[in-house]
């Protein structure tokens, strides 16, 4: 790091540190998570010291990866797992499930969509649900599966992808 890069990100601290803070707290319940944002968001900067020169407005730069710094925390926060009470115990989590944002759901109306997921499930025809259960709750490879049921890879992946298509048209997400 060069002697003007040090100067440019000491000024840089002073002049956004408080402001950055106290947008972060504004959005934020938590002191020490809102530490840990600000603290990445330094991280980041400096990760990225070599292009500071070709960023027009840092400021408004820092403020974008503070935006999408506590985006990201939201998001980690609300991905609720619930058991699938079938045959196999396992536990999933929606945001896994479906690839879907679904971050204005409280938590009895996540409940709800839990139920309604689990009832889908039940409604796949059983070489699919096999797949998806196999391989999306129980986290085994399509390789895995393939070995096991002798089925190639391809019908096994297909079989997983209709399933999903299935529970996404079910849960009215297409």
């Amino acid at each position: 790091m060069t002697k003007e890069h040090s100067n440019k990100l000491k000024e840089l601290f002073v002049a956004e540190n408080r402001q950055l803070s106290a947008y972060i707290r504004a959005r934020i319940d938590s002191v020490e998570d809102s530490e840990d944002i600000l603290q990445d968001v330094y991280l980041q900067l400096l990760g990225n010291i070599n292009v500071l020169d070709k960023i027009d407005n840092i400021t408004g730069w820092l403020y974008t990866v503070v935006k999408n710094k506590i985006i990201d925390r939201y998001r980690r926060k609300r991905h609720v797992t619930f058991s699938i009470n079938n045959d196999l115990d396992s536990e999933i989590q929606l945001h896994d499930l479906l690839a879907v944002e679904l971050e204005d759901l409280d938590d009895d109306e996540w409940e709800e969509y839990a139920d309604r997921i689990k009832e889908c499930i039940e409604m796949l025809p059983e070489k699919q649900k096999y797949v998806f259960v196999e391989q999306v709750l129980n986290d085994r490879t399509f390789r895995e599966l393939a070995e096991e049921t002798g089925e190639p890879l391809n019908t096994l992946i297909a079989r997983k992808r209709y399933a999903v298509s299935f529970l996404r048209k079910q849960l009215n997400l297409q």
